[in-house]
């Protein structure tokens, strides 16, 4: 009686037996390219922001104009600097022996994802690192109020202690941006005694000071509304660009392609 054996093959990716499919030494090469890429364009950009704005009225970019080319320079940063590093990552990852085409794919634009991560995590490290300087922002506002009162006071004499205590009563504005009527009328007391301007006059001041830091408040909370949903949505898209730029690394890494200077060099 002969018997006879089916000799079955299972073809395994050698790669998966020995390392992981995650390789952190290119995904991290790639996360610092894209961190350093987009400091150093984000530099550029506040140069030429500084350069064509001015702080004084009806002079260089206006700032509607100003906060368009911004979100559009953030948009272009993020994208451009995450598919770089995945791009990077995915040209440095070792060749997947074994596995499928769209194994390969997958895995590649996977390093490109994580490189997208690894940034974001980075960039939100460094901005924790630096928040100690939104201490500053405190301050900021104090000399915002002290500008206020100043120019509630003009025309008049008024010495530290008046101008100290309008900053104090304009730092004391409720959520909706306004005054109690306390607060209110000490302040156009002390407008009174120290300008030339009656009670009615100082009151009428004090409440376009009011009706004008409304308006600021209202523009500002927009201005952040925008600024996140910008951020969002470029955070997003720099995420399919690092996956795209993962599986085009990896494509060139297999294909042996040279980069265009190598190219031109030789």
């Amino acid at each position: 009686m002969s018997s006879s054996e089916t000799i079955g093959v299972v073809v395994t990716d050698d790669e998966g037996n020995t390392h992981s499919y995650m390789e952190w030494g290119a995904v991290f090469a790639g996360a610092f390219v894209a961190s350093a890429i987009s400091l150093v364009l984000f530099a550029f950009g506040g140069g030429v922001g500084l350069s064509i704005s001015s702080p004084f009225p009806g002079q260089g970019a206006e700032g509607d104009t100003l906060s368009y080319v911004t979100m559009a320079w953030v948009l272009f940063v993020m994208i451009f600097s995450f598919i770089a590093g995945g791009y990077i990552a995915g040209r440095l990852r070792r060749p997947a022996i074994g596995a499928t085409a769209d194994a390969v794919e997958f895995r590649d634009g996977a390093h490109g994802l994580v490189v997208w991560a690894t940034g974001l995590l980075i960039g939100a490290a460094l901005s924790a690192h630096m928040a100690a300087g939104a201490a500053s922002l405190g301050a900021a506002a104090m000399t915002d109020n002290g500008a206020d009162a100043a120019i509630v006071l003009r025309g008049g004499d008024a010495d530290a202690d008046d101008r100290a205590t309008i900053a104090a009563i304009f730092a004391r504005t409720t959520s909706d941006g306004e005054l109690s009527g306390d607060d209110k009328e000490a302040a156009a007391e002390i407008i009174a005694d120290n300008t030339d301007l009656t009670e009615s006059e100082a009151r009428a001041r004090v409440d376009q000071w009011e009706t004008t830091a409304r308006e600021s408040a209202d523009k500002a909370r927009k201005v952040g509304a925008i600024s996140a949903f910008l951020l969002g949505a470029s955070a997003l898209v720099a995420a399919a660009g690092a996956y795209f730029g993962g599986g085009l690394g990896g494509r060139h890494r297999d294909a042996n392609a040279p980069f265009p200077w190598t190219r031109a060099r030789a």
